[in-house]
């Protein structure tokens, strides 16, 4: 019988993570919009119950409430359990249990193998019903914690790291809807201590705004990273004023959409306060108030500084060594050689990163990073295999390096079509970076099958790209979000603004790129 071969195992097993973590995150999502609708914390906690059960494909789910009045755990909602359990089953709230530690350390625990565990006994309950295995998480409150939230399973797969945190936003929305349902009672104070110990725990910087854009509220982080002395400072200044003058028009549509009930993402600079660069990774939403008016915005940043370092220094080491690689017949091969196998690792790390991430954006950020290393891979890949000559056949290069990117997607199909064009070897890798890029928002934003035509036009090529998808929007390709993509694109073909068309004549998607190849 015929193994199936390592590469298709490891992108087996890369797709299906890929699928439940996005299905995990749009399950958070949607309970979290759907918590901020209700004043029913009830409501709200049989809902994170079916929610955990459907994110971790978990029979067995429970939230188990603290009673200072007994010091133990009661089973107050949950699925999967005897009708009669809920509301009645006690459990040990000691440290000598899974659940009882997490409730005392407040930390996650995972327990993979309650039988074989020397941390933990097994409580009766979970005996009763074959539970193997167990992940608890406290649901946090203030001055102390409300309880635990504990997905069960008598199944054999191992709970990971990513369902863990997972657990741990569903548990977090809880605890905030908790707050929020308190709060509400008493409107005179507006940011409680709950409150504020929450938003002041997140490692992203958190700015609350009117809707007429005067800073309202900033978390502790924020204060720290951007070197504000005293919020009070700048309390009511203008949200705007905080963005570096070439982002803030971002800033600026990112909030209005936020006044217009649509959340939206955005990446920019706001420097501190002593003017040193700082990148962020922004997501702006809007706050309803008790009549559902959009009555202030919040703007959560990430800061991803470090990353924007480490793209830099990649794009000047690609640089490098293809300039070295240009100037030195001598070294070509072995130089390919070596870059070839360190990319192919860069990628594989990346990708394996990229799996474990807990946040779903720094993910997929990290599998387009490894998709781009590829595509400079599979050039160098090519030289080598060439013995570092100067000049090589564009459509056969492509055809190989759509056969990569089709292997990421098995469920469409690529079709490549290509004379024999011969391209300077120092180009092949910004063409493949183009079409790697259109290749994959076919792949993401399109539908249907995917077409890819190469051919020569003047002093230079013609790249189309098309699906059988609706088309673009008006506004495409001004740039989204980052923006990232079409800026490489534009780049790299070395057209200037004019090298992105989008064929609006015809009734599907079709995107034309002019490429430069001198």
């Amino acid at each position: 019988m015929s193994q199936q071969p390592p590469q298709e195992v490891a992108a087996a097993a890369l797709s299906n993570s890929s699928v439940r973590l996005k299905r995990q995150h749009e399950l958070a999502v949607d309970f979290a919009i759907g918590a901020l609708k209700t004043r029913d914390i009830r409501r709200v906690i049989d809902e994170a119950c079916r929610v955990v059960a459907l994110g971790l494909n978990a029979r067995f789910v429970k939230v188990l409430r603290y009673r200072h009045d007994t010091g133990t755990l009661l089973l107050e909602a949950g699925t999967g359990w005897a009708q009669d359990e809920i509301g009645t089953a006690v459990l040990s709230a000691d440290d000598a249990s899974p659940a009882g530690h997490a409730y005392v350390s407040g930390r996650p625990v995972i327990s993979n193998h309650l039988g074989g565990e020397h941390r933990f006994r097994t409580p009766e309950l979970l005996a009763r019903y074959g539970i193997k295995r167990a992940v608890n998480v406290p649901i946090r409150g203030v001055p102390e914690s409300y309880g635990v939230l504990e997905a069960d399973s008598p199944d054999d797969e191992d709970f990971s790291e990513t369902d863990l945190v997972f657990l741990e936003a569903v548990a977090n929305v809880i605890s905030m809807t908790r707050e929020r349902v308190v709060a509400e009672a008493d409107e005179k104070h507006r940011y409680d201590h709950f409150s504020e110990t929450v938003l002041n725990a997140s490692t992203d910087c958190i700015m609350v705004a009117t809707a007429d854009g005067a800073l309202e509220f900033m978390n502790r982080y924020g204060v720290t990273q951007l070197e504000i002395a005293d919020f009070e400072a700048v309390k009511g200044r203008s949200y705007l004023s905080f963005w570096d003058a070439d982002d803030v028009e971002k800033a600026q549509a990112a909030f209005h959409q936020a006044l217009e009930g649509v959340a939206s993402r955005f990446e920019g600079m706001c420097p501190t306060e002593t003017g040193v660069a700082k990148w962020w990774d922004v997501s702006i939403s809007p706050i309803r108030d008790d009549h559902d008016a959009i009555a202030r915005v919040v703007s959560v940043a990430r800061d991803v500084t470090e990353r924007h370092a480490h793209e830099e220094q990649l794009n000047a080491l690609v640089s490098m060594q293809e300039n070295k690689l240009y100037s030195s017949e001598l070294m070509m091969k072995e130089v390919h050689h070596r870059v070839r196998n360190s990319l192919q690792l860069v990628q594989t790390l990346l990708a394996l990163q990229g799996d474990l991430s807990g946040d779903a954006t720094v993910s997929a950020h990290l599998q387009v990073a490894a998709t781009r290393v590829m595509t400079v891979g599979s050039v160098h890949q090519r030289l080598y295999e060439e013995s570092g000559v100067e000049a090589t056949n564009a459509g056969a290069y492509l055809s190989g390096l759509i056969g990569d990117l089709q292997v990421l997607s098995s469920d469409r199909q690529i079709v490549f079509a290509s004379p024999t064009i011969t391209v300077p070897a120092r180009r092949l890798a910004p063409l493949g970076l183009v079409t790697a890029e259109l290749v994959t928002n076919a792949l993401k934003y399109g539908k249907g099958e995917v077409r890819v035509f190469l051919e020569e036009s003047g002093d230079g090529l013609k790249l189309t790209v098309e699906d059988d998808g609706a088309g673009f929007p008006d506004a495409f390709p001004k740039p989204q979000g980052t923006g990232l993509g079409m800026r490489l694109v534009n780049t790299y073909a070395g057209r200037g603004k004019n090298a992105i068309t989008v064929d609006r004549t015809v009734p599907f998607s079709r995107i034309v790129v002019l490429f430069k190849t001198t």
